[in-house]
């Protein structure tokens, strides 16, 4: 029987037997493996009036409100999962991952800690943990919970990419470029693995290295404003502006507010002679200063200049 036929036959015996909760059990099950995420919890709830002090019910709403994106609801799902079952792994982790997913770490850090009280071999929080301090820029614990993830996880691509990440940050460039690397071996279609490299290999100097790892980042996604930037720079000085020129042409028609990029190509017509193409995109790049990597006073008084200049 597949999944709707299936769906489709608890539903007939639920609307012949209201009171069959293992049939409603079922169908949230098959709800859930099928993407029916409101239909399952319509169900849920329903169970949760007769059934308030099942934890596995609560934790069930949680992850369809997770699915949701409903992460408030999904919080509250998860604690009272565990106001009823304290010590359960998996209700632990799931409410850590949902702060984490609201940027909340402060909130996230000791559900994943407890996980690894109970189950110390658990990489999938060591992961989220080292995860959490990168971004907090805590980099010796990042490294450390990234090193247990792998040695529980060795294939875990992710995991390798934030080491990596953290090893550049912390002068260890040529491990950060052998785990990129790993990690293009275990999915080469991540493209921020070939950016990364890319960037790393343009502030080396190897533009040949930087331009075969940018022109593969740009396959992957073409949409990748930085990897445009650093490529019509490497371009530019090879004294190719009409391929740079049009690279970042390319790219504002895909986000015309993109800061750095208005900049970078302002400044290549400056360079070939386009004075008020120079103007203009440099007054863009003011205008969306918000993505702007260099200091927004600088560009202000650039601009300045070339009007005083007119």
């Amino acid at each position: 029987m597949d999944s709707q036929a299936k769906i489709n036959a608890l539903t007939k015996k639920i609307e012949t037997n209201p009171t069959d909760f293992a049939a409603r059990r079922e169908l949230v099950v098959e709800f859930l493996l099928n993407g029916y995420n409101e239909d399952a919890l319509k169900q849920l709830y329903y169970l949760l009036k007769r059934f308030p002090e099942d934890p596995r019910l609560h934790y069930n709403a949680g992850i369809v409100l997770e699915n949701l994106k409903n992460f408030d609801k999904a919080i509250i799902s998860y604690q009272n999962a565990l106001n009823i079952k304290p010590d359960e792994p998996d209700y632990l982790y799931n409410l850590g991952y949902a702060y984490l997913q609201m940027q909340e770490y402060e909130q996230a850090i000791p559900y994943f800690k407890r996980v690894l009280q109970l189950e110390e071999d658990d990489a999938n929080s060591y992961f989220n943990l080292g995860f959490i301090y990168s971004k907090q820029s805590e980099h010796d614990l990042a490294i450390k919970c990234l090193e247990t993830a792998l040695e529980l996880n060795p294939n875990d691509y992710l995991a390798l990419f934030y080491l990596a990440y953290e090893y550049d940050k912390t002068g260890r460039r040529d491990e950060a470029k052998t785990l990129y690397q790993k990690v293009l071996e275990l999915s080469p279609d991540y493209s921020w693995a070939c950016f990364n490299l890319a960037s790393i290999y343009y502030e080396e100097g190897d533009n040949n290295l930087s331009k075969m790892y940018l022109q593969k980042t740009l396959e992957l996604n073409p949409k990748d404003d930085s990897a445009a930037v650093i490529f019509s720079k490497i371009l530019a000085k090879e004294d190719n502006y009409e391929d740079a020129i049009l690279l970042l042409k390319n790219s504002l028609l895909n986000n015309p507010y993109n800061g750095d990029v208005n900049y970078t190509i302002a400044h290549l017509y400056k360079e070939t002679g386009d004075d008020e193409k120079y103007k203009y995109h440099l007054k863009e790049a003011m205008n969306n200063h918000d993505t702007l990597s260099v200091d927004v006073k600088q560009l202000q008084a650039e601009y300045r200049q070339l009007r005083d200049l007119k």
